[in-house]
């Protein structure tokens, strides 16, 4: 079988991620997903929904794409469910680039980009940062030539958060349509704060906006999403449909969230509330952070890489979960996911404790 290998899938590093956390008594505070529990009734009347019959016969996606339709106003032939924004992106590439040709995505980000740019053999070119975490727009601009091929950005993005305005998204969709490139634009965290693109869809045919019930609604776990684009361009990339999109227990949630909002809003808020005392306590504490206003995530830099090990491996002895580990020079960094005040609290104290015995031990040498 190894013959049939492919040598540059062969030399990909690839790892599991969030392995052994505590999920039941632990802070889930390193992989931007809600950090507080769904209520107990909520998570049962989610439950009441199910027949009997949605154990054993094929999943309807029907009824989830009417629902997504209404609650933004699209036509549900400009929609296309994907499991997760993940499975949205390998799609793109599976069904719009060739080898050889030239990929632009915001970096750092979700590492999923760069990971399919080397499956599909693509080349991999970076819109980055200016030192001071400013968009780097000549790095955009300078790299769009005609054997460009797809520009990703996520809107808003992370581990360093930025926002593009509405215009900003304009000028590159015209920018991607004088090199017949196509422009896809990841609101993950959009409802966290920034202005969705969608209404530029019947502007710009060269446009693909990603959504997933991942953030805001809390609903990692079901791996959902889905991409909008002009009619055309969905029946082509549908074409990757494995006879039904999804299943019938994530389609159902996703449903019933639709169906209630609130529960969205609700989250946005805690998120929203939590990140305003989080940055305060940073703040007394001596820490620069950035982040934090446009998505559920911040930012917090220390002054080594040792440092950031010790900080995750003196938090993990407490069950409470952060993230490092980016690449240089975001490497003496520490992303904090963002929940209610109540849970941001746990972390501080956590943290603020860790800072005192560094400093003791400082003093003791």
């Amino acid at each position: 079988m190894k013959r049939h290998f492919k040598s540059h899938i062969s030399k990909l590093m690839r790892y599991q991620t969030s392995l052994g956390r505590d999920l039941d008594t632990g802070l889930r505070l390193d992989r931007n997903e809600r950090v507080s529990n769904l209520p107990k009734k909520v998570v049962a009347d989610i439950f009441k929904r199910f027949a009997p019959y949605s154990f054993s016969a094929s999943p309807e996606s029907e009824r989830l794409y009417k629902k997504i339709g209404q609650s933004l106003n699209i036509p549900k032939e400009k929609i296309y469910l994907t499991s997760g924004i993940t499975e949205g992106i390998r799609i793109l590439f599976e069904m719009l680039t060739n080898p050889g040709e030239n990929v632009i995505v915001l970096d750092p980000t979700y590492p999923m980009y760069s990971i399919y740019a080397q499956m599909y053999q693509t080349e991999y070119r970076k819109f980055g940062y200016k030192q001071d975490l400013s968009l780097d727009w000549e790095s955009l601009y300078s790299n769009i030539d005609d054997n460009t091929t797809l520009v990703m950005i996520p809107n808003p993005n992370l581990p360093i958060e930025s926002a593009l305005t509405i215009e900003e998204v304009r000028s590159v969709a015209q920018s991607c349509r004088e090199h017949n490139a196509i422009l896809v634009i990841d609101e993950a965290y959009h409802y966290f704060g920034v202005p969705t693109v969608l209404n530029l869809i019947d502007e710009y045919d060269n446009l693909v906006v990603m959504r997933s019930f991942s953030k805001a609604y809390g609903l990692a776990s079901i791996r959902l999403g889905f991409m909008v684009s002009a009619a055309e361009n969905i029946q082509y990339i549908s074409k990757t449909r494995s006879i039904v999109e999804s299943n019938t227990f994530s389609m159902g949630i996703a449903e019933y969230m639709l169906d209630h909002p609130e529960f969205m809003r609700k989250h946005a808020q805690e998120v929203r509330e939590g990140s305003i005392y989080l940055q305060d306590e940073l703040t007394r504490l001596g820490l620069r952070w950035h982040g934090g206003k446009f998505t559920n995530g911040i930012l917090v830099f220390l002054d080594s890489n040792d440092t950031v090990n010790d900080l995750i491996g003196n938090l993990r002895k407490k069950k409470i979960y952060i993230r490092g580990a980016f690449e240089p020079p975001y490497d003496s960094c520490i992303r904090i996911s963002i929940g209610p005040r109540k849970i941001m609290k746990i972390f501080v104290e956590a943290l603020s404790e860790w800072i005192i015995q560094k400093k003791k031990a400082s003093r003791a040498h």
